[in-house]
């Protein structure tokens, strides 16, 4: 019999800095993106979140 093994092929991830609401108190934050509210509360803590920038780690297209 003969089998084929493909080549394990790595993901390859891109630094990409995105706009934040993140909590002041805590941990909490999330992408402006998937936000529903223009000013929300931090599901953790129910504070106020603030504006803010983070660099993320996005999965990088080979199409």
């Amino acid at each position: 019999m003969f089998f084929h093994h493909q080549e394990v092929v790595k993901p390859v991830y891109v630094q990409q800095t995105v706009d934040v609401w993140q909590c002041p108190d805590c941990i909490g934050w999330m992408q402006k993106e998937f936000t529903v509210s223009a000013n929300p509360t931090c599901p953790f803590c129910t504070n106020a979140m603030v504006e803010g920038t983070r660099e993320i780690n996005v999965l990088e297209q080979n199409c």
